[in-house]
Parts: structure tokens; sequence; C-alpha cells
């Protein structure tokens, strides 16, 4: 007994130190060796695998294919799309972390645990799914340098990852030299997974980098596919390939290519986009073009495809383009719009084509109608963006002004007609509105006829004959969408799916319609407690028709001023943002016309003088001789006597602007008195509104210095009142606001500090993306208390960035202790304090709380906080400075 038990110990004591020395990273034993590479590999690298496999999932959700630009060979959502996938790269790295801590036997510079470069291979792609390409780089460099050597499998694969993580970041050459360098290693490698790898990597540089080659770029293309990629990616090559040929004008390897992907392609969208790439490629023969049209048409009169029915229609329009029949071509496009029901991007292409061809043939409200509905969904990547909105908003500009002119010389119209025709007009209107409501009930009753008349199609079994559920019946399902198209057409899944008209009934709405003694009284009265007469809405009543007829003298003048304001601003637009002298022109000359004694008038007739003078037209004689004539003493008839007349106001301009600096040293010397002196001698001199705003503020100051607040506010008030729309009486409100007691004032805590002129309130932030960043969020603690605020933060940072930590604190903005500012440190930079920003408003824990505006959140470098804090004038500003300088609204 006594000699077993003994046995047992020695066993168990050996088993024990075997187990420890096993346990050693810095002792180089076969059993050491064997134990940390099978425990890393099937424990901790599985489980970095896994929640790779996750975020990779994750990440696919998010790509999204865009058929009507070129494909890239890999996507990458936008960088504010990513936070969903945050959680399980962090951690894959948080796991590859533990494997090199746990099981890395690094001795004197060099690894024996084999499965450590697949964990940094690993951690690298991890960083590089979440767009984090610094420190991504690093961590293939360090496979590079470290794990060289026929016993390591990932150093190639590290490199291929390195250069496309090179590529991302832009650095290209560098790129050119590691794809040369891989080459070399990868000649005689017999691995077509690395070789698909590194060949898609060398398309994607030449697909991206500004020295691109297309021609190289399918030659790379050529070599992945034939690697035998998996056939998702080998379809998405075919794709890329034939794009890149019809680019190159190699219209029949162009057709092979979307032929390809007809035959292996397995989501619908890219088939139908192989299709419509095939009938853009025509070769401009007519039994082509029959053929091509025929198919088309085809296309049309199949239910599947009504979510595609715009690009069958852009494809028609290319085929019109070859064709040369420009007028067929605007057809299709427009068609192409109107038959949007999910694609923002073909409505956005089809209407910009569309919108440009209208403007070149200077059919200016046309083109704003399309540039309009490119706006509303213009990606922010789009080509030629700024000049698309550019666009937009001149032609909005233009035609806002044209319906102005229409509309009130509409009425006008109508307003000078008898009364007897008057009325006959108001009945027709009436008749004409009740005719299109029978169409329309009896379209709707038509539809319900045939919904009752199809009935039985609510006892179809749902089970098929052997059991199976009706959503597993792929013959019903067809059988009922058709069923549905046919009665409802193409309708969106929404509330309310079968009105036509969208209007929402509220709660109050719908007790009101069963309680109609609920009714509020929503009438509004003048000061002298009169109702006011509210406007008809009712289609069916003649006042809805004659409410805006300028049936008085004053409402015909008010008329008469829209129509002339809006003529001149027409004329403008034409002549300064189309550079249409013509239109330019006639406008003014109508305007002239219609309005000769209106303000208007003048600078109209100098504008067409000038136009038809720099055009050599003689007709410039005309406005001239009636502008010398009409108004000889005005500006506009000096400057023509005199082209070097306006040169010379702007040197008393300048006159002014020095005597401004002499009162600003003044002012910087705290010397008061002479700030008053200098001040009063030059502002009824000054004619410009901001210079002499200027003026008046720094004499304000120096009033409040010299005789007290009281006189301080009586001057502050005066230039809120004279100048209202100026940046001087803005400054002026705030300090208005700080003052409600009327205490004596310093010259630090009117002027700003060290007494600076009034600026821009934007001056008082400053841009510094390098900077280290604060992430802030103002509280209305009316609204939410900031310890659920802080839980919220504390459970944001544990899912989305759970390997960083912050430091979140808070304190009272004002003395009413209405808000308070949560801070959340710190951030390297503007980039990484933006993409937490982005992550954090999208996200579903503070999404309601900033749409409630109980909740604000911003980012702020560490001097722009400091401001923040100490300047209490400066918040109201920065709101501003952050949207225009982080967000890029301007």
């Amino acid at each position: 007994m006594n000699r077993i038990t003994y046995s047992h110990l020695v066993v168990f004591v050996v088993g024990l130190v075997v187990l420890c020395s096993s346990c050693s990273t810095q002792k180089n034993s076969f059993v050491n060796r064997s134990y940390h590479t099978v425990s890393s590999k099937f424990n901790v690298n599985f489980n970095a695998k896994e929640a790779m496999k996750e975020g990779e999932a994750e990440l696919a959700k998010k790509n999204k294919d865009n058929f009507t630009t070129q494909l890239p060979i890999y996507n990458y959502p936008a960088k504010n799309d990513l936070a969903s996938i945050f959680p399980a790269m962090d951690r894959t790295i948080e796991k590859c972390s533990k494997s090199i801590y746990k099981h890395s036997m690094l001795i004197r510079g060099k690894e024996y645990v084999k499965t450590m470069d697949d964990v940094y291979l690993l951690m690298g792609k991890s960083y590089f799914y979440k767009q984090d390409y610094v420190q991504a780089q690093r961590v293939f460099n360090y496979i590079i340098t470290n794990y060289k050597g026929s016993q390591w499998n990932a150093l190639e694969e590290a490199m291929i990852w390195a250069t496309r993580t090179a590529i991302r970041q832009g650095y290209y050459s560098s790129a050119l030299v590691s794809l040369d360098e891989i080459a070399y290693m990868l000649y005689k490698s017999k691995n077509k997974k690395l070789k698909v790898l590194y060949n898609a990597a060398g398309a994607e540089y030449h697909l991206t980098a500004t020295d691109g080659d297309i021609l190289a770029a399918i030659d790379y293309i050529n070599e992945a596919v034939a690697n035998n990629p998996k056939r998702d990616f080998k379809t998405r090559l075919y794709f890329i390939r034939g794009q890149l040929y019809e680019t190159n004008g190699q219209l029949q390897e162009a057709q092979k290519s979307f032929q390809k992907v007809i035959k292996l392609a397995t989501e619908y969208e890219m088939i139908f986009s192989a299709h419509m790439h095939l009938a853009m490629n025509y070769d401009g023969t007519p039994s082509s073009r029959a053929s091509i049209m025929k198919d088309l048409e085809k296309m049309l009169t199949e239910s599947k495809n009504e979510d595609y029915y715009d690009q069958i229609y852009y494809a028609m329009s290319r085929i019109a383009e070859k064709d040369e029949n420009e007028k067929e071509q605007q057809d299709f496009l427009a068609k192409s719009v109107a038959a949007y029901t999910n694609n923002d991007y073909q409505r956005t292409f089809s209407s910009i084509i569309l919108a440009d061809m209208l403007f070149e043939n200077e059919e200016y409200v046309r083109a704003q109608s399309y540039y309009d509905t490119a706006l509303m969904t213009l990606p922010n990547n789009y080509p030629n963006r700024e000049a698309v909105i550019k666009k937009g908003n001149i032609l909005r500009g233009l035609v806002d002004n044209l319906t102005i002119i229409t509309t009130q010389d509409s009425l006008q119209r109508i307003a000078k007609m008898s009364e007897a025709e008057r009325n006959t007009w108001v009945r027709k209107m009436i008749e004409n509105h009740t005719a299109e409501e029978r169409r329309l009930a009896k379209e709707e009753a038509d539809r319900m006829a045939a919904l009752a008349a199809t009935a039985g199609m609510r006892n179809v079994n749902t089970t098929t004959s052997n059991g199976k559920w009706y959503f597993y019946n792929q013959s019903l399902i067809t059988q009922g969408k058709t069923e549905f198209f046919r009665l409802w057409g193409n309708r969106k899944l929404e509330d309310n799916w079968r009105i036509s008209n969208k209007q929402q009934l509220s709660f109050e709405e719908l007790a009101v319609m069963n309680d109609p003694s609920l009714v509020e009284d929503m009438t509004e009265y003048d000061d002298d407690g009169n109702p006011i007469k509210q406007r008809e809405t009712d289609p069916k009543e003649a006042a809805y028709y004659t409410q805006d007829l300028p049936l008085t003298p004053g409402a015909m003048d008010t008329s008469n001023i829209m129509i002339v304001n809006a003529m001149y601003n027409a004329g403008i637009i034409y002549l300064d943002d189309l550079h249409d002298i013509k239109r330019s022109n006639e406008t003014f000359r109508r305007l002239i016309t219609r309005f000769p004694d209106h303000d208007l008038a003048l600078p109209s007739l100098f504008l067409l003088y000038r136009n038809l003078l720099q055009t050599n037209d003689p007709g410039y004689n005309e406005p001239k001789n009636t502008i010398l004539t009409k108004y000889p003493d005005s500006d506009y008839a000096k400057l023509i006597q005199d082209p070097d007349y306006y040169k010379k106001l702007a040197d008393v301009e300048k006159g002014h602007e020095r005597k401004y600096e002499q009162v600003f040293e003044a002012y910087s010397r705290k010397d008061w008195r002479q700030t008053i002196v200098l001040s009063d001698a030059e502002i009824p001199m000054v004619s410009d509104v901001v210079l002499k705003s200027k003026f008046e503020y720094l004499r304000a100051v120096a009033v409040g210095q010299t005789t007290g607040v009281d006189s301080l506010v009586s001057s502050l008030t005066h230039i809120i009142k004279t100048y209202p729309k100026t940046e001087v009486a803005e400054l002026a409100k705030i300090y208005l606001s700080l003052f409600p007691d009327k205490k004596e004032l310093t010259a630090s805590t009117v002027g700003g500090q060290g007494g600076s002129e009034a600026a821009p309130t934007s001056n008082y932030f400053k841009y510094l993306p390098d900077e280290m960043h604060y992430v802030t969020l103002i509280i209305d603690i009316n609204k939410y208390t900031v310890v659920d605020v802080k839980n919220d933060i504390s459970n944001f940072n544990s899912q989305f960035f759970s390997l960083q930590r912050f430091n979140v604190n808070s304190f009272y903005l004002d003395q009413k202790d209405q808000t308070q500012m949560v801070s959340i440190t710190r951030f390297k930079n503007k980039e990484t304090a933006m993409e937490y920003y982005h992550a954090m408003v999208q996200n579903e824990f503070f999404k309601p709380s900033i749409a409630k505006g109980g909740m604000k959140v911003c980012v702020m470098s560490a001097t722009n906080y400091t401001t923040f804090y100490n300047n209490i004038a400066s918040r109201v500003t920065y709101q501003k400075f952050f949207e225009e300088n982080y967000l890029e609204k301007k």
C-alpha cells in the first residue's frame, strides 16, 4: 500500500514538473515548443479566427456594389459605417495579443512557436478591416522583418497585405516596389491562393493609383482568374474586366467577359447588369439595334425587373446616344428617372446626364428640375460633385425668380378680367378639379372591384402537398407576388402601403374625428382682436382660386414689386452665373420697358449698356443716352463719363480704413477720449456699413470706460438696431447678455482678451487637426441625467472601443446649472476623434437624444477646449466652427 502510494506521488511530482516546464516561454525545448504551438493553435488562435470570421461576415453586409460605376477589386465601406465590426475585430486583436503574451517564445530575437506569424497576420488584417492603416502597416512590417525563412508561411501574404495597406494610404511608389518584390518571391510558387491575392492587389493598384494602367490591370485580373479563385470573386473579376475592356474600347472582349458573368453569377443584380452592358456595347448596325431593343423591351414587360426599369431605360438612352438621336436619348433618360424605385445612384446619374444636356441647350427650367432630383441623393464621392451642386443652386435661384414672374403675371391677368369673366374662369377650374376627382375615384373603384373578383386568392392552401409551409413553396410565392403587382402595382413596404396619399393622421386628429367637441380653436387674431381670415384650402371653393388675386391698387403694387425684383435677379443670374448675355439683355429690356420709373430701372440700364458695349453692339448708345439724360447725377452716369470714378471712390474708402487704424491704435493704448474724438469725426464721413459699425463698436467700448455701463448699454443697443446684419451686432448682443446687472466694465471684459479688435466669431477658435482632441457632449439636465449619459458612454466604449481607455469627465457650463458638458479624452488627433464621433452619433444609445435636441455632440482640439471653457462668449460660436471645419458644412 505504501509502495503504491509512493509511486503515485512520484508520478504526480514528475507530471507537475513537466507541466510547469511546459508553461515556460523562455526555455527552448521540444516540450515547450510543442506545448505552446498546440495551445496557441487550438485555443486562443482558434477563437481569434472565429472572431475574425464574425467580423468579416458583418463587413460583407455593408458591401453594396454600384454596378453603374467601375467596380473596385475590393469594397471599402465608409469608415463612419464600420462601428458594427469593431467588437469582432477588437476581440480578434485581443485574442491575438493574448496568444503572443502567453505563448510566444521569442528568445534572443528568434521565434520558436510556429503559429506566431499567423497570429500577427490575423492582428494586422483586423486593423486593416478597421481601416486603421497605420497600425496595420506596423504589424505587417513586423512580420516581414521577423518571420523570414522557409519555416514560416505568412511572409508572402503579409507582404501582399502590406501592399494593399500602402495603396489605401496613397503610398503608390512604395506599393509598386512591393509588388515587384512579391512577384520575384512567387515566381516558382505553386500556391494558387497567394497568386490570387497578389494579382488582385496588382489590379487594385492600377485601378487606384494616379499612374495606373488599364491594360496592366486587365493582365493582373487574367492571372488572378487563371489561378482559380472562389466562384464569387472570379465572377466579380470577370465583371471588372468587362468594364475595363469597355473603357478601353475593346467591345468584343468586354462582351466575352460579361457572358462569363451571366454563366457564373448567382446574384440577379449582377446578372442583370451584365445584360445591360451587353446591350450598351452594340455596334451601331440596324440589325443589332433591333435585336437589342427587342430584348430590352421584353425585359420591360417582366415584373421581376420592375426595380431595374431605370437601368433598362438608361441602356436604351446609350443606344440612342450612339445613334446620335438626342431627342430619343432625352426621352429615355427622363423615363429612367421616372422609373426610380430604390437605386439612388442610377436616378442621380440619369438625372445629371439629362440635366447637363438641357443646360447645354439652354432649357434652364427643365434642367433645374433634374438637377434638383439629382441633389436629393448625390453621393459625396460623385465625380464633379461641386460643379453639379453649383449648377443646381444657380438654376434653382433662376427658376424661383422666373416662377414669381409667371405666377404674378397670371394672377394680374385674371385680376384684370371683368367680374363675369373671372367667375366663369373660377367655375371652369372647379369643374376641372371635380372631373379629376371622379377619374381618380373610378380608378380606385375599378381596382377594388378587381380585388373583390380575386378574393378567392385568400383561400389558397398555405401548405404544399408534402406539408411544407406556404413560404417554402416557391410556386405559391411567385403566384402571390404576381397577383399583388397586378392589383397594387409596385408599392414600397411601409406603413399604410395601400394608401397612395400618405397623409398621416395623428392620435389627436383621430380623437377629433370621434368627438368633434375636442377640436381646438385654431383661429388667429390681429392686434385689435379681430379674426384673421384663413386661407381657403378646398379646391371646390371659389375663394381657393381668388384669394391671391391682386384686386386692389395696393395688392397690384405689391405684385409689381415682386415681378420687378424677380426680373432684375433673373437678369443678374443670366449674366453673372450662366454667362448668357442674350437672355440677360432680354430680361433687362423687359424690366426697363415695363417699369421705366422703378429704382431698378437705372442699374438695369447700366448693365444693358455694359453688355452691349462689351459685345460691340452699336445699340449700347440707347441705354447710355437714357442714363445721361434721365439720371445725370447718378453714380452710373459719372462712371460712364469717368471710367476711373469707382477707383477714386475706392481711394476714399482706403482713407477711411487708415483712419480706422488710427482709432484702433488709440483704443489699444486705452486712450478712450482720443478713441471717441477720432470716431466722432470719422463716422459721419463713412458710407460702408461694415466699417462704420466697427467705428461705432470701438466708440461704444470707449464710452463705457469713460461714462459707465449705462452709456455702454445704450451704445451697444444702438449698434444692434442700426447694423443688425453685421458681425459687430452679434458681438454687441453677446456682450449685452453677459452683463445683466450693469456692473462697471473693464477693458478686458468688453474689448475681449487683450483688447482685441471686434472680430468674426470664428476667430475665437483655431483649426488644429493634429493636436490632441476631446469629444464633448452638451447635456440639458432637464432632459437627461449626466449619470445615465456616462453609463451609456461606458457601455458604448465597452462594446465598440474595448481596446482603448478613455477618461470621461463632466462640469457645469452655466451658473443656473441647467447645462453640463461631458468630455471624453484623449484622442491623438482630429481623425481618431472623428471616428469616435461618427460611431457615437450613429449609435442607437445616442441617436434619439441628439435628434430631440437634448444633447449636442462635437469634437474639440485641446486649445479650443480651453478657449471654450474659459471664454463664455465663445461658446455660442463653436457649433458653427465645428460644422464648417469638421463636418465641412460650408
